[in-house]
This record gives C-alpha cells, sequence and structure tokens, in this order.
C-alpha cells in the first residue's frame, strides 16, 4: 500500500488493496476434514496500530473450520453469507450472515457450516496487549 503524509496524516493512494481474486485452497484447516478458501487481505507489515491481520475464508456446505486456540492474537469474525454454527470453549452457538463474533484472546473456538450455501466470514485479527507490547518495545530498540 502506497502512503503520502500530510500535516502528519496518512493519505492512502491505493482504495482496493486487495479482492478476493483467487483465493487459497485449503485442506483439513486447523485440523479439520475437507476444504476450504481463505485469503489473506492484510499483514501487520501493511497496517497500523496492533493488528495481525484481515482475511476473508469461506467453507462449503458441511465444512469444518477446527477447534483451535490463539494465545498472542484475539479475532473478530464477521459473518458476510451463510449460517453457521461457531463453537467457544466447548459451547455452540448459531451465527448467520451479520453476525460478529469475539474470540478471545485464549478461547478454544472453531466454525462449521450447516447451511445449504457457502459460509463466508471476514476475520480481523488483532495483537494480544501482552504481544503488543513486546512488539512495541522490539521495534522501538530499532529506532534512531
Amino acid at each position: 500500500m502506497n502512503f503520502d503524509y500530510e500535516g502528519g496524516m496518512a493519505l492512502v493512494s491505493e482504495v482496493v488493496i486487495s479482492d478476493l481474486v483467487e483465493p487459497s485452497i485449503v485442506h483439513g484447516v486447523h485440523g479439520a476434514d475437507g476444504v476450504s478458501q481463505w485469503k489473506c487481505f492484510a499483514r501487520r507489515s501493511d497496517l497500523h496500530g496492533d493488528w495481525e491481520a484481515i482475511e476473508w475464508a469461506a467453507l462449503p456446505p458441511n465444512g469444518i473450520s477446527g477447534e483451535h486456540v490463539h494465545t498472542r492474537t484475539e479475532e473478530l469474525y464477521f459473518i458476510v453469507s451463510g449460517a453457521g454454527i461457531m463453537i467457544i470453549d466447548e459451547r455452540e452457538y448459531p451465527v448467520r450472515s451479520g453476525d460478529l463474533i469475539l474470540n478471545g484472546l485464549g478461547t478454544r473456538h472453531g466454525l462449521r457450516n450447516v447451511g445449504s450455501e457457502t459460509l463466508t466470514w471476514i476475520v480481523i485479527e488483532v495483537l494480544g496487549p501482552t504481544t503488543a507490547a513486546m512488539l512495541s518495545e522490539y521495534q522501538q530498540q530499532f529506532e534512531c
């Protein structure tokens, strides 16, 4: 992404920084059977603040994103289309298009598509406070 700075403000010279052209095909996401799709829109190096990544993901009907834990980041899932079951710390929650889910730091979470259409969602992954502080301290060591 190209930035111009004016008065301390970043002016983005490109509006679209990513798209869904050629998403990755993922087999066995987080240990589950089956196939899903995934695309990273932006990573930490492209973002300002304590962001880890912004991603897009999709599960076909009956698809599963296996349960897993993040120890240094938390995630927000925004359901774009479809219907599913979000599993957080062994509890099941029905989710559908328009829902926003917080997978807090250290929670065990997974997602199943229980609908008849593809389940798609945006993932906003943010660094936890300890990791953010450590990275900030590390970066300050190398600033002149």
